[in-house]
Protein backbone atom coordinates (compact mmCIF):
# COMPACT_ATOMS: atom_id res chain seq x y z
CA UNK A 1 0.00 0.00 0.00
CA UNK A 2 1.31 3.78 -0.70
CA UNK A 3 2.69 4.98 3.01
CA UNK A 4 2.32 8.47 1.50
CA UNK A 5 -1.94 8.51 0.71
CA UNK A 6 -4.80 8.33 2.84
CA UNK A 7 -5.72 5.30 3.46
CA UNK A 8 -9.78 4.66 3.04
CA UNK A 9 -11.55 2.52 5.61
CA UNK A 10 -14.28 0.50 5.21
CA UNK A 11 -16.26 -0.36 8.61
CA UNK A 12 -18.66 -2.46 9.51
CA UNK A 13 -20.81 -1.80 12.94
CA UNK A 14 -20.60 1.27 14.56
CA UNK A 15 -21.48 0.22 18.65
CA UNK A 16 -18.50 0.11 21.29
CA UNK A 17 -15.76 -1.07 19.35
CA UNK A 18 -16.68 0.92 15.74
CA UNK A 19 -16.94 4.27 17.29
CA UNK A 20 -14.20 3.90 19.77
CA UNK A 21 -11.83 3.45 16.53
CA UNK A 22 -13.66 6.06 14.89
CA UNK A 23 -13.19 8.52 17.80
CA UNK A 24 -9.55 7.92 18.10
CA UNK A 25 -9.01 8.46 14.17
CA UNK A 26 -11.13 11.91 14.60
CA UNK A 27 -8.72 12.65 17.35
CA UNK A 28 -5.52 11.86 15.49
CA UNK A 29 -5.51 14.03 12.72
CA UNK A 30 -1.59 12.80 11.98
CA UNK A 31 -2.66 9.51 10.86
CA UNK A 32 -2.91 8.84 7.48
CA UNK A 33 -6.18 6.92 7.46
CA UNK A 34 -9.87 7.71 7.18
CA UNK A 35 -13.29 5.84 7.59
CA UNK A 36 -14.92 6.22 4.25
CA UNK A 37 -17.66 4.10 4.76
CA UNK A 38 -19.47 2.97 7.58
CA UNK A 39 -22.06 0.14 7.39
CA UNK A 40 -24.70 -0.56 9.92
CA UNK A 41 -27.75 -2.68 10.15
CA UNK A 42 -30.70 -0.97 11.94
CA UNK A 43 -31.54 2.83 10.20
CA UNK A 44 -33.67 3.75 13.26
CA UNK A 45 -30.75 3.26 15.57
CA UNK A 46 -29.71 6.60 17.30
CA UNK A 47 -26.33 6.96 16.56
CA UNK A 48 -24.01 10.22 17.36
CA UNK A 49 -23.20 10.62 13.53
CA UNK A 50 -25.55 11.75 10.95
CA UNK A 51 -27.89 8.90 8.76
CA UNK A 52 -26.43 10.01 5.91
CA UNK A 53 -22.65 8.77 7.29
CA UNK A 54 -24.12 5.41 7.18
CA UNK A 55 -24.70 2.93 4.58
CA UNK A 56 -27.37 -0.58 5.66
CA UNK A 57 -25.94 -2.97 2.49
CA UNK A 58 -23.14 -4.51 2.78
CA UNK A 59 -22.15 -5.76 -0.01
CA UNK A 60 -22.02 -2.46 -1.04
CA UNK A 61 -18.93 -1.71 0.79
CA UNK A 62 -17.42 -4.79 -0.04
CA UNK A 63 -17.66 -3.84 -3.65
CA UNK A 64 -15.88 -0.50 -3.25
CA UNK A 65 -12.92 -0.76 -4.75
CA UNK A 66 -11.53 2.50 -3.69
CA UNK A 67 -11.67 1.24 -0.34
CA UNK A 68 -8.26 0.01 1.49
CA UNK A 69 -8.60 -2.02 4.56
CA UNK A 70 -12.10 -3.54 5.71
CA UNK A 71 -12.68 -3.21 9.81
CA UNK A 72 -15.20 -5.49 11.33
CA UNK A 73 -16.71 -5.20 14.25
CA UNK A 74 -20.35 -6.47 14.88
CA UNK A 75 -21.62 -8.39 17.85
CA UNK A 76 -22.89 -11.15 15.40
CA UNK A 77 -20.77 -13.71 14.69
CA UNK A 78 -22.45 -15.32 11.81
CA UNK A 79 -23.27 -12.46 9.81
CA UNK A 80 -19.53 -11.18 10.77
CA UNK A 81 -18.67 -15.04 9.39
CA UNK A 82 -20.19 -14.40 6.36
CA UNK A 83 -18.94 -10.64 5.89
CA UNK A 84 -15.57 -11.43 7.06
CA UNK A 85 -15.16 -14.53 4.47
CA UNK A 86 -16.47 -13.10 1.26
CA UNK A 87 -14.32 -9.99 1.84
CA UNK A 88 -11.31 -13.11 1.97
CA UNK A 89 -13.00 -14.43 -1.35
CA UNK A 90 -11.78 -11.20 -2.80
CA UNK A 91 -8.46 -11.04 -1.40
CA UNK A 92 -9.43 -7.80 0.81
CA UNK A 93 -7.02 -7.00 3.90
CA UNK A 94 -9.51 -7.15 6.76
CA UNK A 95 -8.75 -6.59 10.62
CA UNK A 96 -11.96 -8.11 12.88
CA UNK A 97 -12.72 -7.52 16.73
CA UNK A 98 -14.93 -10.71 16.81
CA UNK A 99 -13.39 -13.29 19.31
CA UNK A 100 -16.03 -15.85 18.62
CA UNK A 101 -15.75 -15.79 14.89
CA UNK A 102 -12.25 -16.36 14.72
CA UNK A 103 -12.32 -19.23 17.47
CA UNK A 104 -15.30 -21.43 15.60
CA UNK A 105 -13.98 -20.68 11.73
CA UNK A 106 -9.90 -20.09 12.14
CA UNK A 107 -9.10 -23.37 9.65
CA UNK A 108 -11.62 -22.02 7.15
CA UNK A 109 -10.20 -18.34 7.39
CA UNK A 110 -7.03 -19.54 7.25
CA UNK A 111 -7.69 -21.72 3.95
CA UNK A 112 -9.44 -18.21 2.65
CA UNK A 113 -6.34 -16.18 3.29
CA UNK A 114 -3.82 -19.01 1.45
CA UNK A 115 -6.45 -19.43 -1.82
CA UNK A 116 -7.45 -16.32 -1.99
CA UNK A 117 -4.43 -13.84 -0.76
CA UNK A 118 -6.08 -11.87 1.51
CA UNK A 119 -4.85 -10.95 5.23
CA UNK A 120 -6.81 -11.51 8.16
CA UNK A 121 -5.48 -9.72 11.96
CA UNK A 122 -7.60 -9.82 14.93
CA UNK A 123 -5.52 -8.53 17.98
CA UNK A 124 -8.27 -6.69 19.28
CA UNK A 125 -10.33 -9.44 19.27
CA UNK A 126 -8.52 -11.33 22.85
CA UNK A 127 -7.74 -9.06 26.02
CA UNK A 128 -8.85 -5.71 24.76
CA UNK A 129 -5.80 -3.50 24.38
CA UNK A 130 -2.78 -5.65 25.90
CA UNK A 131 -0.68 -7.19 22.05
CA UNK A 132 -0.56 -10.65 23.62
CA UNK A 133 -1.96 -12.39 19.99
CA UNK A 134 1.34 -10.29 18.45
CA UNK A 135 3.68 -10.96 20.96
CA UNK A 136 2.87 -14.90 21.68
CA UNK A 137 3.23 -14.76 17.78
CA UNK A 138 6.19 -13.00 17.20
CA UNK A 139 8.38 -12.97 20.42
CA UNK A 140 7.54 -16.87 21.01
CA UNK A 141 7.63 -18.05 17.97
CA UNK A 142 10.61 -19.76 18.16
CA UNK A 143 10.68 -21.07 22.30
CA UNK A 144 8.47 -23.70 23.52
CA UNK A 145 5.84 -22.41 26.10
CA UNK A 146 4.81 -24.35 28.90
CA UNK A 147 1.60 -21.88 29.69
CA UNK A 148 -0.40 -19.04 28.87
CA UNK A 149 -3.40 -18.52 30.98
CA UNK A 150 -5.06 -15.25 32.71
CA UNK A 151 -8.28 -12.84 32.98
CA UNK A 152 -9.47 -12.89 29.69
CA UNK A 153 -12.65 -10.75 30.26
CA UNK A 154 -13.52 -7.39 31.63
CA UNK A 155 -16.53 -7.63 32.91
CA UNK A 156 -16.29 -10.83 35.12
CA UNK A 157 -13.38 -9.32 36.65
CA UNK A 158 -14.99 -5.92 37.37
CA UNK A 159 -17.95 -7.67 39.20
CA UNK A 160 -15.33 -9.86 41.10
CA UNK A 161 -13.42 -6.99 42.23
CA UNK A 162 -17.11 -4.98 43.42
CA UNK A 163 -17.60 -8.51 45.18
CA UNK A 164 -14.16 -8.66 46.98
CA UNK A 165 -12.97 -5.17 47.51
CA UNK A 166 -16.23 -3.32 47.89
CA UNK A 167 -18.45 -6.39 49.77
CA UNK A 168 -21.31 -5.83 46.91
CA UNK A 169 -23.49 -8.87 45.70
CA UNK A 170 -23.21 -10.80 42.70
CA UNK A 171 -26.45 -9.10 41.59
CA UNK A 172 -25.32 -5.60 42.38
CA UNK A 173 -21.71 -5.88 41.42
CA UNK A 174 -23.28 -6.84 37.65
CA UNK A 175 -25.66 -4.32 37.46
CA UNK A 176 -22.89 -1.95 37.80
CA UNK A 177 -20.90 -3.58 35.10
CA UNK A 178 -23.60 -3.35 32.75
CA UNK A 179 -24.79 0.32 33.34
CA UNK A 180 -20.58 0.83 32.79
CA UNK A 181 -20.80 -0.67 29.58
CA UNK A 182 -18.38 -3.41 30.85
CA UNK A 183 -21.11 -5.89 30.30
CA UNK A 184 -24.32 -6.70 28.16
CA UNK A 185 -27.72 -6.63 28.98
CA UNK A 186 -27.58 -10.32 27.94
CA UNK A 187 -24.60 -10.87 30.29
CA UNK A 188 -25.06 -15.05 29.71
CA UNK A 189 -21.00 -14.52 27.13
CA UNK A 190 -19.16 -12.62 29.84
CA UNK A 191 -20.04 -14.39 33.31
CA UNK A 192 -20.43 -17.75 32.27
CA UNK A 193 -16.82 -18.06 30.57
CA UNK A 194 -18.06 -18.70 26.91
CA UNK A 195 -15.67 -15.30 25.96
CA UNK A 196 -12.87 -16.46 27.49
CA UNK A 197 -13.48 -19.88 26.14
CA UNK A 198 -13.16 -18.00 22.79
CA UNK A 199 -10.20 -16.32 23.72
CA UNK A 200 -8.50 -19.11 25.03
CA UNK A 201 -8.95 -20.79 20.93
CA UNK A 202 -6.98 -18.17 19.63
CA UNK A 203 -4.16 -17.62 21.60
CA UNK A 204 -3.84 -21.56 21.28
CA UNK A 205 -3.27 -21.54 17.57
CA UNK A 206 -0.39 -19.03 18.11
CA UNK A 207 1.35 -20.73 21.19
CA UNK A 208 1.00 -24.01 20.71
CA UNK A 209 0.15 -24.26 16.90
CA UNK A 210 -3.40 -26.35 17.47
CA UNK A 211 -6.96 -25.50 16.27
CA UNK A 212 -9.16 -26.04 19.07
CA UNK A 213 -12.85 -26.18 18.63
CA UNK A 214 -14.56 -24.14 21.55
CA UNK A 215 -16.48 -27.90 22.11
CA UNK A 216 -12.92 -28.99 23.17
CA UNK A 217 -12.67 -27.08 25.94
CA UNK A 218 -14.39 -26.84 29.40
CA UNK A 219 -15.64 -23.51 30.51
CA UNK A 220 -17.24 -22.62 33.54
CA UNK A 221 -18.19 -19.21 35.01
CA UNK A 222 -19.50 -17.26 37.98
CA UNK A 223 -23.04 -16.86 37.05
CA UNK A 224 -23.59 -19.62 39.76
CA UNK A 225 -21.63 -17.92 42.51
CA UNK A 226 -22.83 -17.96 45.65
CA UNK A 227 -22.11 -15.78 48.87
CA UNK A 228 -20.56 -18.87 50.91
CA UNK A 229 -18.97 -19.28 47.59
CA UNK A 230 -16.94 -16.37 48.12
CA UNK A 231 -16.76 -16.33 51.67
CA UNK A 232 -14.86 -19.96 51.65
CA UNK A 233 -12.36 -17.86 49.34
CA UNK A 234 -11.63 -15.05 51.84
CA UNK A 235 -11.57 -17.74 54.85
CA UNK A 236 -8.51 -19.00 52.18
CA UNK A 237 -7.01 -15.45 52.13
CA UNK A 238 -7.63 -15.74 48.64
CA UNK A 239 -10.00 -13.87 45.95
CA UNK A 240 -11.72 -15.42 42.89
CA UNK A 241 -10.53 -14.81 39.40
CA UNK A 242 -11.99 -16.62 36.52
CA UNK A 243 -8.66 -18.34 35.01
CA UNK A 244 -8.36 -19.18 31.16
CA UNK A 245 -5.82 -21.79 31.09
CA UNK A 246 -4.04 -23.95 28.07
CA UNK A 247 -0.31 -25.71 29.09
CA UNK A 248 1.75 -28.71 27.96
CA UNK A 249 2.00 -31.80 30.03
CA UNK A 250 5.15 -33.46 30.17
CA UNK A 251 3.53 -35.62 27.64
CA UNK A 252 3.26 -33.24 25.07
CA UNK A 253 -0.85 -32.73 25.55
CA UNK A 254 -2.64 -29.31 26.06
CA UNK A 255 -4.57 -28.81 29.14
CA UNK A 256 -7.63 -26.17 27.50
CA UNK A 257 -9.76 -24.56 30.51
CA UNK A 258 -12.00 -21.47 31.79
CA UNK A 259 -12.46 -21.94 35.23
CA UNK A 260 -13.20 -19.59 38.51
CA UNK A 261 -10.16 -20.09 40.70
CA UNK A 262 -8.79 -19.38 44.27
CA UNK A 263 -5.96 -17.05 43.60
CA UNK A 264 -3.61 -15.68 46.71
CA UNK A 265 -1.37 -12.55 46.96
CA UNK A 266 1.55 -14.62 45.73
CA UNK A 267 -0.56 -15.23 42.34
CA UNK A 268 0.89 -12.94 39.16
CA UNK A 269 -2.95 -12.15 39.03
CA UNK A 270 -4.15 -11.14 42.05
CA UNK A 271 -3.56 -7.42 41.18
CA UNK A 272 -5.03 -7.45 38.27
CA UNK A 273 -8.75 -5.68 39.22
CA UNK A 274 -11.89 -3.85 38.02
CA UNK A 275 -12.38 -4.32 33.86
CA UNK A 276 -8.42 -5.06 33.14
CA UNK A 277 -7.28 -8.28 31.77
CA UNK A 278 -3.83 -9.87 32.90
CA UNK A 279 -2.19 -12.63 30.50
CA UNK A 280 0.86 -14.86 31.73
CA UNK A 281 3.00 -15.95 29.06
CA UNK A 282 5.40 -18.67 29.98
CA UNK A 283 7.98 -19.58 28.11
CA UNK A 284 10.44 -23.02 28.87
CA UNK A 285 13.14 -20.62 29.05
CA UNK A 286 12.55 -16.74 29.77
CA UNK A 287 9.72 -17.93 32.49
CA UNK A 288 6.72 -15.98 33.12
CA UNK A 289 5.72 -12.66 32.12
CA UNK A 290 2.58 -10.56 32.84
CA UNK A 291 0.62 -8.34 30.52
CA UNK A 292 -1.86 -6.22 32.00
CA UNK A 293 -4.00 -4.04 30.25
CA UNK A 294 -7.61 -2.81 29.65
CA UNK A 295 -9.72 -5.57 28.30
CA UNK A 296 -13.40 -3.61 28.15
CA UNK A 297 -14.05 -0.40 26.40
CA UNK A 298 -13.97 1.48 23.36
CA UNK A 299 -10.57 2.68 23.30
CA UNK A 300 -8.25 0.26 24.33
CA UNK A 301 -9.91 -2.01 22.15
CA UNK A 302 -10.24 0.55 19.43
CA UNK A 303 -6.88 1.40 19.60
CA UNK A 304 -5.60 -2.99 19.48
CA UNK A 305 -7.77 -2.56 15.89
CA UNK A 306 -5.81 0.95 14.68
CA UNK A 307 -2.66 -1.41 15.89
CA UNK A 308 -3.89 -3.98 13.49
CA UNK A 309 -4.40 -1.36 10.57
CA UNK A 310 -1.27 0.41 10.71
CA UNK A 311 0.21 -3.66 10.78
CA UNK A 312 -1.97 -4.53 7.70
CA UNK A 313 -1.06 -1.27 6.27
CA UNK A 314 2.40 -1.97 6.39
CA UNK A 315 2.01 -5.48 4.55
CA UNK A 316 2.07 -7.64 7.89
CA UNK A 317 0.48 -10.64 8.31
CA UNK A 318 0.60 -13.51 10.83
CA UNK A 319 2.90 -16.29 9.80
CA UNK A 320 1.01 -18.74 12.55
CA UNK A 321 4.53 -20.17 12.64
CA UNK A 322 3.80 -22.66 15.85
CA UNK A 323 0.57 -23.97 13.90
CA UNK A 324 3.23 -24.57 10.66
CA UNK A 325 5.64 -26.12 12.09
CA UNK A 326 3.38 -28.71 13.93
CA UNK A 327 3.18 -31.69 11.65
CA UNK A 328 1.15 -33.71 14.26
CA UNK A 329 -1.03 -31.08 16.60
CA UNK A 330 -1.08 -31.54 20.40
CA UNK A 331 -3.93 -33.70 21.87
CA UNK A 332 -6.02 -32.84 24.78
CA UNK A 333 -4.96 -34.75 28.07
CA UNK A 334 -8.17 -35.67 29.46
CA UNK A 335 -6.68 -37.14 32.07
CA UNK A 336 -5.40 -34.32 33.89
CA UNK A 337 -6.51 -33.91 37.30
CA UNK A 338 -7.85 -30.77 39.28
CA UNK A 339 -8.48 -30.00 42.59
CA UNK A 340 -11.86 -28.28 43.02
CA UNK A 341 -14.20 -26.82 44.87
CA UNK A 342 -18.14 -27.63 44.30
CA UNK A 343 -21.31 -26.63 45.29
CA UNK A 344 -24.38 -28.16 44.68
CA UNK A 345 -28.08 -28.91 45.92
CA UNK A 346 -27.55 -32.37 43.58
CA UNK A 347 -25.61 -34.82 45.53
CA UNK A 348 -25.62 -37.37 42.03
CA UNK A 349 -23.41 -34.68 40.37
CA UNK A 350 -20.15 -36.20 42.54
CA UNK A 351 -20.91 -39.50 41.12
CA UNK A 352 -21.63 -38.12 37.65
CA UNK A 353 -18.12 -35.85 37.84
CA UNK A 354 -16.33 -38.99 38.90
CA UNK A 355 -15.37 -36.98 41.68
CA UNK A 356 -12.29 -38.20 44.38
CA UNK A 357 -9.98 -37.56 47.21
CA UNK A 358 -13.09 -36.16 48.70
CA UNK A 359 -13.32 -33.92 51.89
CA UNK A 360 -16.77 -32.13 53.36
CA UNK A 361 -16.88 -28.59 53.29
CA UNK A 362 -20.18 -27.49 54.68
CA UNK A 363 -23.21 -29.48 54.21
CA UNK A 364 -26.50 -27.45 54.68
CA UNK A 365 -30.74 -28.36 54.53
CA UNK A 366 -30.21 -27.70 50.68
CA UNK A 367 -26.97 -27.64 49.45
CA UNK A 368 -23.55 -28.92 50.08
CA UNK A 369 -20.10 -28.19 49.30
CA UNK A 370 -16.81 -30.27 49.21
CA UNK A 371 -13.17 -30.23 47.59
CA UNK A 372 -12.15 -33.28 45.51
CA UNK A 373 -10.27 -34.11 42.41
CA UNK A 374 -11.37 -34.05 38.84
CA UNK A 375 -10.18 -35.13 35.46
CA UNK A 376 -11.00 -32.57 31.97
CA UNK A 377 -12.41 -35.10 30.79
CA UNK A 378 -15.34 -35.48 33.32
CA UNK A 379 -15.52 -31.75 33.34
CA UNK A 380 -15.60 -31.39 29.71
CA UNK A 381 -18.42 -34.52 29.57
CA UNK A 382 -20.57 -33.24 32.28
CA UNK A 383 -20.49 -29.21 32.36
CA UNK A 384 -23.92 -28.85 30.75
CA UNK A 385 -25.17 -31.05 33.36
CA UNK A 386 -23.17 -29.28 36.14
CA UNK A 387 -25.29 -25.74 34.84
CA UNK A 388 -28.43 -27.24 34.56
CA UNK A 389 -28.00 -28.05 38.10
CA UNK A 390 -27.28 -24.48 38.92
CA UNK A 391 -24.20 -25.99 40.62
CA UNK A 392 -20.80 -23.85 40.92
CA UNK A 393 -17.09 -24.72 40.30
CA UNK A 394 -14.04 -23.82 40.68
CA UNK A 395 -10.24 -24.44 40.90
CA UNK A 396 -8.31 -24.24 44.37
CA UNK A 397 -5.72 -22.52 42.73
CA UNK A 398 -4.88 -20.48 39.49
CA UNK A 399 -1.98 -22.64 38.49
CA UNK A 400 -3.94 -26.48 39.27
CA UNK A 401 -0.90 -27.53 41.30
CA UNK A 402 0.87 -25.18 43.47
CA UNK A 403 0.99 -25.48 46.94
CA UNK A 404 -2.06 -23.07 47.56
CA UNK A 405 -4.01 -26.70 47.05
CA UNK A 406 -2.29 -28.04 49.71
CA UNK A 407 -3.01 -25.19 52.11
CA UNK A 408 -6.71 -24.93 50.98
CA UNK A 409 -7.25 -28.79 51.67
CA UNK A 410 -5.54 -28.78 55.41
CA UNK A 411 -7.50 -25.89 56.32
CA UNK A 412 -10.60 -27.73 55.28
CA UNK A 413 -9.36 -30.67 57.07
CA UNK A 414 -8.69 -28.49 60.14
CA UNK A 415 -12.16 -26.94 60.11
Amino acid sequence: MDSHRLLKIGLFGFGCVGQGLYDILSREEGLPYKVDRICVKDPNKLRPLPSESFTYDWEEVLEDATLDILVEAISDASEAYTIVSEALRRGKKVVTANKKLVAYHLPELLALQNEFGGVLLYEAAVAGGIPIIRTVEEYFSNEPLDRVHGILNGSSNYILSQIFKKQKAYSEALKEAQDKGFAELDPWLDVAGADSRHKLCILTAHAFGRTLSPEEVAFFGIDFLDQQDWEFAKQNESVIKMVASVHQTPDGELVPVVLPSLVDSTDDLYGVEQEFNGVVVQGVYAGPQLFKGKGAGGHPTGAAVLSDIVSIANGYSYGYKKLNKTTNAPALALDFQFEVYLRSSEPDLVVELGLTNLQNVQRGADSFSLIGTVSLGSLIKSQELIRKAGAYVMALSSDFVNANVKKVRERVAIS
